[in-house]
């Protein structure tokens, strides 16, 4: 094939990968995490306290400040109380991770495969999903992936300038999640020295100077951190929030996500479609290659290092997607298929064809306009993809159409459902009912404490259960059975200003009430201003 044809491949690559990073660039705030990682960030955007996370004021030493603190320059730079500008760091790690994708698998089979590697991994749903999620864990999947990339590197040419790159790398995933960061990459590092049967590699990526580079980037903040909060705030934020989560310890155990040892071997078929089926042979076809396969150890040590800890999520698996990817698109480039390898790529080809038909399901969500225009132009770009179709050009066509498939299906989801799972809108409306008036978070979780200070740019006080209120006034919450409300009106009177129902793992229902009636001093002294409130609040209302 021409140099003019790969040229022209690579350019229509780019633009459909570019097209892919659009969607849900502004869904709002979604719950469990984002609004809790939003609202660490703004809060550190206003203080430019870039050495402890705090969430509604009080520090929050769950993970590093490597993401918050990326974000924070953003969103002082466009808007503080915004959910854009913190997604758009997440995006930028995404294309980060995709670049280092196609670098490596360009680097041992081609411009071609390095493209599809890149689009396997960027139309991934998992990886999708988490690339435009304003959550931490995306810098760590970059942190790993460049780590993968430096440590191939560094084993091909023992150059000192890839050992510094691989412990930058390794420095980037403790600051992005604290040590599961270096621990993934150690164990991926471990098993391939057992796949190499070779323990001289340990010296020959030079270890010096990957702790020195490592240790320029953590160990400052140790020493800020042990500045700021003594033993008590590295406790927290190395000893419980790493060590005592991976082995299930009461005190981490308690922070949730406890599953059994089977838990990812059901979450990782999931959030690699569409491309799950295709990496089945890819994966065994590595396994019989497994001397010379120089991605299976930076998707088998990751994997079992994950499956023994005691907390697990779903997303904790994307830092294997790069390694699946490179696989899946090495797998490809062989261009040897069994019999029942041609029929899981049919099926493959199949769903990607399926896929540019799905965005038709606008028309019954109530955006026909948006589902109609979106399938056309999806129905559109795959005709003229399959008629440009190149045999030399391997299975680059069907890349390119399943991004474009989940592309506009992307579209037609964060259309349909953002008013069903948009924090940021919700605290945004009870600001403008509530006007000037103070709100106080009732039984509040980490979504609430997250984007009411985000929205207003205070700190608010918070009442642990509706038995501690002690005044009236006007409360806000998230009820995940109704049961705050039922409570409530057991002991006061209840007035709903704003509802709604959050659509997520748990769903809840966001309310925005006027709570009077409360007996105490405190109620009795503030009664006469609570009548003038309430009259303001019900006019804001109904504006």
């Amino acid at each position: 094939m021409s140099v003019s044809n790969v040229s022209t491949w690579v350019i229509i690559s780019i633009v459909v990968l570019f097209l892919l990073l659009i969607p849900g660039i502004d869904h709002g705030l979604w719950g469990p995490d984002e609004p809790r990682v939003a609202g660490i960030c703004a809060g550190m955007a206003r203080t430019n306290d870039y050495i402890v996370p705090h969430l509604n004021g009080k520090p929050f030493l769950e993970k590093p400040p490597l993401y918050y603190a990326v974000a924070a320059v953003s969103g002082s730079l466009l808007s503080v109380g915004g959910d854009v500008p913190y997604r758009l760091v997440s995006l930028l790690f995404a294309v980060l991770t995709i670049i280092a994708a196609c670098a490596i698998a360009s680097h041992r089979d081609g411009v071609v495969t390095g493209i599809i590697a890149g689009g396997i991994l960027a139309s991934s749903v998992g990886f999708f999903m988490l690339s435009r999620q304003v959550q931490v864990d995306i810098a760590l999947v970059f942190g790993v992936v460049l780590a993968m990339y430096a440590y191939l590197e560094a084993v091909d040419s023992s150059s000192a300038k890839y050992s510094i790159v691989l412990g930058f790398a390794v420095g980037i995933s403790f600051m992005a999640k604290g040590f599961i960061g270096p621990a993934l990459i150690a164990a991926s590092i471990m098993i391939d020295t057992l796949r190499r049967r070779n323990l001289a590699i340990v010296w020959r990526i030079k270890p010096q100077f990957i702790i020195m580079c490592m240790g320029i980037i953590v160990v400052p903040w140790i020493i800020a951190l042990w500045d700021r909060g003594g033993w008590a705030f590295l406790r927290e934020a190395i000893v419980v929030n790493n060590l005592m989560r991976f082995t299930g310890a009461p005190e981490g155990a308690a922070l949730g996500h406890q599953h059994g040892p089977l838990y990812y071997f059901i979450r990782f078929p999931l959030g690699f479609l569409p491309w799950t089926l295709l990496f089945i042979p890819a994966f065994i076809s590595s396994l019989k290659n497994f001397r010379n396969d120089p991605y299976l150890s930076w998707f088998i040590g990751p994997f079992l290092l994950l499956a023994a800890a005691s907390t697990k999520r779903g997303i904790y698996l994307v830092p294997l997607y790069p390694a699946a990817a490179c696989m899946t698109a090495q797998w490809f480039a062989q261009a040897r298929y069994m019999k029942w390898d041609n029929f899981l790529v049919k099926i493959t080809w199949g769903i990607a064809v399926a896929g540019c038909f799905v965005p038709f399901a606008g028309i019954f969500l109530g955006i026909p306009v948006t589902g109609l225009i979106l399938a056309i132009l999806a129905l559109s770009s795959m005709a003229l993809i399959t008629r440009f179709r190149m045999k030399h050009i391997g299975t680059l066509p069907l890349v390119l159409i399943m991004s474009i498939a989940l592309t506009a299906n992307a579209f037609v989801y964060y259309t349909y459902m953002k008013p069903h799972k948009d924090y940021l809108g919700f605290a945004r409306q009870a600001m403008a009912i509530a006007g000037s008036k103070e709100i106080v978070m009732l039984s509040p979780n980490e979504a609430m404490r997250g984007v009411l200070p985000l929205v207003t740019g205070n700190k608010h006080r918070v009442v642990s259960s509706p038995d501690d209120i002690r005044e009236n006034g006007i409360y806000i919450w998230a009820d995940k059975d109704d049961s705050i409300l039922r409570s409530l009106k057991q002991r006061a009177g209840v007035e709903i200003l704003l509802e709604r129902k959050m659509i997520y793992s748990g769903c809840r229902t966001a309310r925005l009430a006027i709570i009077s009636g409360i007996h105490g001093s405190d109620a009795r002294s503030r009664g006469e201003g609570m009548a003038s409130s309430t009259q303001f609040i019900r006019t804001a209302s109904y504006e």
